[in-house]
């Protein structure tokens, strides 16, 4: 079911690279998003009615902490080729996309979900480093896929400063290897999360403190931790909404997977908290090193790029400080941001495309002219701003009161005042975007479409998980959460 689970997106790539009439493409294209997620989700199911044992197929492995980013992926996925066919058709109308195009565009879109699905399932250190620069490779042909001068500049300043970052990760990775050998693995071994996990109290403290020091430059570029994330406001502005959601909301998890990996690895072989020092000071530069850029922003899609910055320093800043809170504060935010984010690229996509601008002093009225798409959009800025009833609320606040918990007052309120700046930031520009008065030029024009269901149906999760959880989804966290702090075992 792993390598099936690799092998759909696959096809269907390869199935919209033949010459066939758009309508083909675009059936392919759903079909392959609903089919992948299915799998995607019967996975997830399947490791848990196996009762947390791991599932594994020779090199592929499911266990607690992967499923939660597969289901990241499954959802995020799913939605965005669905939502990506009416985009595509948008842009024909407006002659903005060459018909003739669209099988690429598909096809692309669907190797970059089998290379994250890859990421976060493979067993080989290595295998999951060469997973990650191909998702950098075809995510940035998605981010210049326009031809556009700037679309083209962002795509390679992304390629260009991760992949000067993941080669720190493979230094990173080098180091791990001869840590392995150190303890007397066999080669083939050597990079296995399943070997290494179980013997990590074995492995040489100084060699993966250096080991972790890499792989944190390394990955934590492809994450947009501060101050290495400079590619990331260029690609998600540039690329297309669809693609943009698939970055923000499902890519940079892709990323801090990995570091949460070689963390666990670095806690048992240092005996000390090291790793989780280095992750609390960057999560907190994160969070307070995003919001001065989004209080002066200008453009729409820059302002939800540098929201991620900010909430990855928060994702850090759980896994660092650890512990019950922790954890489950920064897994739980993983998943609420990924759908709130997603949403409001895709929202940001449609108001783009029927204002012809990013600029956001242009973007006036957007709640008259376009009720649904707009009334959603504000929705996820609350959301995302960590506005209760909504998920990320919660989360934020397991994070913080861990960090009064650990840290005291200081750390506390660092993170509350970075909240509070970056929530009135959003929560002014879209209320200036939402209730200003429409220009005469422009007429309401939003008939309710299937599409809507799509970006409507995060925000009710959203808002459902601030309400209530189901004590089945509390059993799975707690799971995954104690898996996490016993040192991050794979039972198989």
């Amino acid at each position: 079911m792993l390598y099936l689970l690799l092998a759909i997106p696959l096809i269907t790539a390869g199935i919209c690279l033949c010459p066939l009439k758009v309508r083909y493409w675009e059936i392919t294209n759903i079909l392959g998003g609903l089919l992948t997620g299915l799998l995607a989700l019967i996975n997830i199911g399947s490791y848990f009615y196996c009762e947390g044992y791991g599932i594994n197929q020779q090199h592929l492995v499911v266990d607690g902490l992967s499923s939660l980013f597969i289901f990241i992926i499954a959802v995020v996925g799913t939605i965005c080729s669905i939502y990506t066919v009416g985009y595509l058709r948008r842009d024909i109308v407006r002659k903005e996309f060459k018909e003739k195009r669209t099988g690429k565009f598909y096809a692309l879109l669907h190797l970059f979900i089998a290379t994250m699905y890859l990421t976060v399932i493979a067993d080989n250190l290595g295998v999951m480093w060469v997973a990650i620069e191909f998702t950098t490779i075809v995510s940035a042909l998605l981010v210049g896929f326009s031809g556009h001068r700037d679309a083209l500049e962002a795509a390679w300043k992304y390629i260009v400063i991760c992949t000067i970052g993941i080669a720190f990760a493979m230094l990173g990775i080098i180091l791990t290897y001869y840590a392995a050998q150190g303890i007397g693995a066999e080669e083939q071994l050597s990079l296995s999360w399943q070997f290494l996990y179980p013997r990590a109290d074995s492995l040489s403290p100084s060699l993966m403190k250096l080991a972790f020091i890499f792989i944190l430059v390394g990955y934590g570029t492809k994450a947009g931790l501060f101050p290495l994330h400079t590619w990331l406001p260029d690609a998600h502005s540039q690329a297309p909404s669809p693609v943009s959601a698939l970055l923000s909301g499902v890519l940079l998890n892709c990323a801090i997977y990995s570091i949460i990996r070689f963390h666990q690895l670095t806690l048992v072989a240092t005996g000390s908290n090291f790793s989780s020092q280095i992750l609390i000071f960057f999560g907190l530069l994160s969070m307070v090193g995003a919001f001065p850029f989004i209080l002066v922003q200008k453009d729409i899609k820059r302002l939800l790029a540098y929201s991620s910055v900010e909430h990855v320093g928060i994702i850090i800043l759980g896994i660092g400080l650890g512990g019950t809170l922790g954890y489950t504060g920064a897994l739980l935010h993983l998943i609420n941001h990924a759908l709130g984010k997603s949403t409001l690229f895709l929202c940001a996509g449609t108001i783009v495309q029927e204002y012809q601008t990013k600029l956001i002093y242009r973007l006036r009225g957007i709640g008259q002219m376009l009720p649904i798409t707009a009334t959603v959009f504000l929705a996820g800025l609350l959301a995302i701003g960590g506005a209760p009833p909504f998920g990320l609320f919660f989360s934020e606040m397991n994070v913080v009161s861990r960090g009064f918990q650990v840290y005291g007052f200081g750390l506390g309120f660092i993170f509350l005042m970075s909240v509070a700046m970056v929530f009135t930031g959003l929560i002014y520009f879209g209320g200036r975007m939402y209730f200003s008065d429409l220009p005469s030029r422009y007429r309401q024009q939003e008939p309710l479409a299937w599409n809507h269901f799509l970006i409507i149906l995060p925000v009710f999760i959203l808002i459902l998980q601030g309400i209530y959880m189901p004590q089945p989804i509390q059993a799975v966290f707690t799971r995954v959460v104690i898996s996490i702090m016993a040192g991050g075992g794979i039972n198989v």
